[in-house]
This record gives structure tokens, sequence and C-alpha cells, in this order.
């Protein structure tokens, strides 16, 4: 059998799960395509954002992972579009023909055409952003030492977050922890109480895919940690001064984090669909070109009427079906339709809370937290990543301290003078303005 190339798009958890499977496999070229060196541990992003890790515990280098898959290799750039008569991907301006392509560049922040979002909002879906917010914390509270505007210092101690999945659960989490056991000792002069963080959701409760009890569970866990939750409430703009709700209401912040919605990243040349999805067959592969395949938050496939979550375990498993699908294909066997095997949820909310569903085995508290520890440093790469994270959770948990609270890049706020500008909030039952 002649040499067959198969260029894998994104080193995310899809873009891995491929490599495993056919970075050993002879007759068979492995190209491994992402604009990042890295791969990024994407769950526990929100801890690099709340200055509880480091960036690279969290990171490994591509190379040093295909260094046990002779037959794969690693270009580094973003892909462009992709030529589904010619068989080639355009990364940076060169193409690269395949043979077999697996198309898993996964997601990126949706705004849902809010104002002000894409502006002045940030996400968290890249270091970059973990980073930038960070510092943008770090940043408000050391400003908010120096400054005698009140208005301002309100501002610059309000942390928003839309959004209250997952992401927008757990980073509040971290930050009620921040408030709780670090922001007291080392800013006296704040008065820890002034820190606020709200946690806007626009359902009726949080984390809507478990079940009511652990929903329940896990809003009381926030606010216990000094987290205002604001369920039922809709974005309707974000400014430099804050972030305006439908109701009327207006809220001063310098840091809005948006956990609100993904959509697929997919690229030019490849057939879209709702949330700029990919639709394949159950096989994995496009209609329209079946020796492409698309895995992990960019496949849309339903299940019994829904299409599946955009999640890691998601990813895992399509990057590993799509690679055994290619296998098959080579050696003349049928494709197996994808079978998704959900492995439950869980969420961590602080210091011994969090949440666990595993089927029918719903568990909360100190268990469910050493639970979801044991996951997140199970599917961690790289065995120094997981010493380090392990270190500083220990460290952290003895000392009620977060490791990392260093600034990289120290970050400008406005004066005050687009709180003059700004409109009065207009209750939107009465038409009266407030104050």
């Amino acid at each position: 059998m002649a040499e067959k190339h198969v260029v894998i798009l994104g080193a995310g958890f899809a873009g891995l799960g491929a490599v495993r499977v056919l970075g050993r496999e002879k007759n068979l070229r492995v190209t491994l395509v992402d604009k990042n060196n890295y791969h990024l541990f994407l769950p526990l992003l929100y801890q690099v954002a709340s200055a509880g890790l480091e960036a690279p515990q969290i990171a490994m280098p591509i190379r040093a992972f295909l260094r046990r898959y002779p037959n794969a290799n690693f270009v580094m750039g973003q892909a462009e579009r992709v030529d589904l008569q010619a068989k080639v991907v355009v990364v940076e301006g060169k193409p690269i023909p395949y043979d077999y392509l697996i198309v898993g560049s996964g997601s990126r922040s949706f705004d849902f055409g809010i104002p002000g979002v894409a502006q002045y909002a940030i996400g968290l879906k890249s270091l970059e952003e973990a980073l930038h917010i960070r510092d943008r914390a770090l940043s408000a509270a050391e400003e908010a030492v120096r400054t005698n505007d009140p208005q301002r210092r309100k501002a610059l101690l309000t942390f928003v977050i839309v959004g209250g999945g997952p992401t927008g659960v757990e980073l509040a989490g971290a930050l009620g922890e921040l408030k709780k056991h670090v922001v007291a000792r080392d800013y006296p002069e704040l008065r820890g109480a002034e820190l606020r963080i709200v946690l806007i959701e626009a359902g009726k409760r949080l984390l809507n895919a478990f079940s009511e009890g652990s929903s329940r569970y896990v809003e009381n866990s926030l606010k216990s940690l000094g987290v205002e939750v604001l369920k039922e409430s809709r974005v309707a703009e974000v400014s430099e001064a804050g972030v305006r709700l439908e109701s009327g209401e207006f809220i001063p912040s310098y840091l809005v984090i948006w956990s609100a919605g993904v959509a697929g990243a997919a690229l030019p040349g490849l057939p879209t669909t709702r949330g700029n999805r990919v639709a394949t067959t159950p096989e994995l592969f496009v209609p329209e070109a079946p020796e492409v395949y698309v895995a992990g938050d960019m496949n849309y496939l339903e299940v019994n009427g829904k299409p599946l979550p955009q999640v890691a375990p998601t990813a895992m498993q399509q990057g590993t079906w799509a690679a055994r699908n290619i296998l098959r294909h080579l050696r003349g066997q049928k494709q197996l339709p994808f079978r998704y095997k959900d492995k439950g949820n869980l969420a961590v909310l602080g210091r011994a809370k969090a949440v666990a569903e595993l089927g029918r085995v719903k568990f909360k508290g100190f268990l469910a937290w050493v639970t979801w520890l044991a996951v997140h440093i199970y599917y961690l790469a790289g065995f120094r990543n997981r010493l380090l994270v392990l270190s500083n959770w220990a460290y952290s948990y003895l000392t009620y301290d977060y490791a990392v609270r260093i600034i990289h890049h120290r970050h400008s706020f406005p004066q005050g003078e687009e709180f003059k500008k700004a409109p009065e909030p207009v209750l939107a039952e009465t038409g009266v303005r407030k104050g």
C-alpha cells in the first residue's frame, strides 16, 4: 500500500487523540498543524486566569509529545482555508496536500451580536486571554488602591462574568476564593468586601446540564464565597464603563469576562451549519468530501435530536474515532458510526466544594472535589505538569493562598470620564430613570 498523508488541524484533545492512533502506523505520514507550539489543557485555563496556576503548567510542547510517534511531524502556523477539490490545506500561504484530513480546530467565543462584547469583554479560550484576565484583575486591584474617585474605584473592583456554564461557574468560584482568602491579606487598604464578583446567567439556573439539586448547591456555594448571582438576566450592551442589562440595570466594571457562548472555528472552504460548525455523517466525515473528518467542537452531529456537547470528552472520543475510521477505510473495512460515551459532569466551586454527576450517581462536597482533582490530573498531559499542578494545589489548600500573583503586563484604565458620558440606566418596567 502506497504511503498516505494524513493532515490533522489543531493540537487540542481531538488532534492528540488522532495522533495517538495514527502516529505509529506503517505507510502513513501524519502532519499535525497548529498556530501554537503547545497543547493547551483547556479545563484548567480558568485557574491561570484566577492566579492559581502558571501558564506552562497546563501546556505541553507539541514536539515533546510527538517524540513517541515516529510517523508524525509538526507544522506551526495558522490554517487559512481548505480546498476540498484540490485536497489542500493552506497554512499561512503554503499549501499542504492531504489524502485524509482531520479538522479539530476547536471553537471561539460567540457574542450573539451584542454590542460591545467583541470590543470590551474578554473571552477565555486561550492562554493569551487567561493571562489578560489575570493581569487586568491584579492591575485593577493595584489601581484601586491609588484612586480617590469612589465611582472609578467601584468599577475597578467589580469583576463581571457572563455565562453560568462550567467555565463561568468555576471561574467565579476561583475568584471568590481569591477574594475570601487573598485580597484581604494582600490589600488591607481595600477591605475585601469591596471586591465585587458578579455572575450573570440568562437562564433560570446555573449549570443547565446538571440536575436542579446540583445547580442549587452550586449557587449556594458561590454565594458563600461572596459571588453575586444574577439569573434570568440578559446583557444588552458592554461598554468601557461596564455592563448594561436588558432590565436597564447598569453594572460598572472594567473587567468583563465572556463565557456565555461558543461557536465553531470553521475554516473557509468547509461547509458550515448552525454555530459555524460542520455537519458530518455519523462516521464523522463530511458528506461532500468523504476524506475530510471533523472532530471536537467544530463537529455538528445530532444524537437523539440534540447536537453533541462541545466539551473535552467529546473531542477526545471523536478524534480517536475519526482516526480509527481512516484506518478502516484504508483496510477496506466498513467505517463505524460514532458512539458517544457520556462520562458524566464535574464542576468545582472552590476549596472542597464541587459537584459530580456520573450517570445516575450524584454527589457533592469534598468527595466530588477529590474526584474532580483526580480526573483532571489524570488527563493533564505530561508528568512534569501533573507534578507542578499537584504541588500548587497542595500549597493553596494548606496555606489558603494562591501561588501566582505576578503581573506580567500592567494595564491602564479609564479615568472616570466615561461614567459622565454614559446615559443613566432606565428601568425596563416603568421607563423611569434611576437616581
